[in-house]
């Protein structure tokens, strides 16, 4: 069974603004839009069935036409929401569903595909979660088989939580190039060298 891939999008105006210390509004624009460029690129050459953006920002608009991709916008009652909202229409539709985040530096085609091959083998979720295991980066849902999603504070630890409770079982896939995303300076100093110098490069 295909999969659709879901990657909600803020807006725009208040993109990667933990980096507000180092980086101007418009140097934390272009860093997040370099990422998220980076990330449905990688997701267009994979295996997905589609790749869906959710997001209300005009400008998203216009980026998905560019890309190729649908785009569907965001419900007031937040992230969870929305996804929840978007998730239930792709199982309606007759695909499994995955949410990845937007900002990942360093993902790239293997590692999709690799969760992928995780997921193909009898896994009914799988989930990625940051280099902390405190957040959540990626979540893969067989068709009709709900958790969630908590995502915000301590999401990784919720969902594990819940599935306990739940009696779901759940596969945990890591591999720094799903796990590292961008939200802090730490985080930005620890990127490989290369990566740094090109998110320095685009303000």
């Amino acid at each position: 069974m295909s999969t659709v891939c879901l990657i909600p999008i803020k807006k725009l105006e208040t993109a990667k603004s933990r980096l507000s210390s180092h980086f101007s509004n418009n140097s934390r624009r272009e860093i997040f839009m370099y990422m998220l460029r980076r990330t449905i690129e990688t997701v267009n050459e994979s295996t997905f069935k589609e790749c869906w953006l959710l997001s209300s920002d005009p400008e998203i608009e216009i980026f998905a036409k560019e890309t190729g991709n649908r785009v569907f916008p965001d419900c007031a009652e937040g992230l969870n929401s929305t996804l929840k909202h978007y998730i239930s229409k792709v199982f309606v539709s007759g695909y499994n569903a995955m949410y990845l985040a937007p900002d990942l530096p360093l993902i790239d085609q293997n590692s999709l595909l690799q969760m992928l091959e995780v997921f193909d083998k009898n896994s009914q979720i799988v989930i990625v979660p940051d280099l902390d295991k405190k957040g959540i980066n990626s979540i893969i849902w067989r068709k009709n088989n709900f958790l969630g999603p908590y995502l915000g504070f301590n999401s990784y630890q919720r969902h594990i939580q819940q599935a306990k409770n739940l009696n779901k079982s759940i596969t945990i896939f890591e591999t720094p190039q799903l796990q590292t995303d961008l939200d802090t300076i730490d985080q930005f100093n620890n990127l490989p060298d290369s990566i740094r110098s090109k998110l320095l490069s685009l303000g």
